[in-house]
């Protein structure tokens, strides 16, 4: 049997971004194929490099470095070594990988090992980001590549970076992508038509990641709150709604917050706890893809913020508009104009949303399952 290795983040401590590792490598496995993942954290000095090489935006370092200094400077430090901690025994568990690498020299010889690659999903070709890596550079000419539902946030890059882009995707046997605005991208970049295809988690049942979550130790009934970008105003809406409702809010702030917000914040977990919070609430306010999507699994109630307004050139809100117009859950996306619609929604229609699921993931599987076939998997 030939031996599969799969590219994406599994080292940047964030939830959705080890789920959807963790999940379409199980899926992949549960349809019988030899498949790991390969560990790639990328050295500082490798970093450095590749921002200077790719003219990456200076903002990338800047915010790490706010970010560690946010981490120093909470009041209760340790609870992000205890998350940093919790990501790490989920992955022991649930994820296989390969050798632990830290330069492109490293990873290029620990590719030797396999046959075929799959690179995705989650935003690992984002040009803001660019990195040659994760466009499977490495591997030896005349072995194959499939891109299965990798995001490129956003768009609008420098004409050097589309170039740079083309010549790797030129280099793929299959590709597919997660929005509709990547798709349009690829066609403007190579010509090609390619599909849109689900993330990775939702490939997998419900009743698959009731085995990974962890229920967490609250009595009371909650609203969960994870913002990936602290709103005040977002907050504000939250609160008057937890008001209404009777209702307690917890809160999973990220290295950039919000923290002090008179909510229960709740710090030191990993992606298994993560789960159990959304499974175990009665409501969720979230700007994240991934808060969305297992919203629609554990069939929460959910109000899906967006981070970024649409003239932003740097906006990543292609990916919530995909997914909620995929979802039939539109009217779900709530900005800083329409918060007093927050609660006077409909309930959403989760038979229907399931449905939709099911047939989506559906054509995506017989996508990636033809795609590995075409390349003698």
């Amino acid at each position: 049997m030939k031996k599969i290795a799969k590219l994406t983040w599994l080292h940047n401590g964030n939830f959705g971004s080890v789920l959807q590792a963790a999940a379409l490598q199980r899926y992949l496995l549960e349809q019988g194929y030899d498949v790991i993942d390969l560990d790639y954290n990328a050295s500082l000095s490798e970093k450095l490099k590749n921002w200077i090489r790719n003219r990456n935006s200076p903002k990338l370092f800047l915010g790490k470095f706010e970010e560690a200094k946010r981490k120093k400077n909470y009041k209760n430090p340790e609870e992000f070594v205890k998350r940093g901690e919790k990501f790490s025994e989920f992955e022991e568990k649930w994820i296989k990988r390969g050798q632990l690498c830290h330069t492109p020299v490293e990873i290029k010889e620990e590719s030797k090992k396999y046959d075929i690659f799959i690179c995705g999903s989650d935003q690992i070709w984002s040009p803001a980001l660019m990195n040659p890596i994760f466009y499977l550079d490495f591997v030896q000419k005349g072995k194959k590549k499939i891109a299965y539902a990798p995001s490129f946030g956003v768009t609008s890059t420098t004409t050097a970076k589309e170039k740079k882009i083309t010549e790797y995707l030129k280099t793929f046997s299959n590709i597919s992508v997660r929005e509709s605005q990547g798709q349009q991208f690829i066609k403007k970049l190579i010509g090609k038509n390619v599909p849109v295809v689900i993330d990775p988690t939702l490939l997998l049942s419900t009743s698959i990641w009731n085995e990974y979550a962890i229920a967490p130790e609250i009595e009371e009934d909650y609203i969960l709150c994870y913002l990936l970008t602290p709103n005040s105003k977002y907050l504000q809406a939250v609160s008057k709604f937890a008001k209404e409702k009777g209702l307690d809010v917890v809160i999973v702030p990220t290295t950039k917050g919000p923290f002090d917000t008179g909510f229960k914040e709740i710090i030191g977990i990993g992606p298994a706890e993560w789960l159990g919070l959304i499974q175990n609430s009665k409501y969720v306010f979230t700007d994240s893809f991934h808060g969305c999507i297992f919203s629609s699994l554990f069939h929460k109630e959910f109000i899906l913020f967006k981070r970024f307004k649409d003239e932003n050139k740097a906006s990543e809100n292609s990916r919530i508009y995909t997914l909620a117009k995929m979802l039939d859950v539109e009217e779900r996306i709530i900005d800083e104009s329409n918060l007093n619609a927050i609660g006077k929604l409909k309930m959403i229609d989760f038979e229907k949303v399931d449905a939709i699921i099911e047939g989506k993931a559906k054509e995506s599987k017989d996508w990636l399952l033809n795609a590995l076939k075409e390349v003698g998997a």
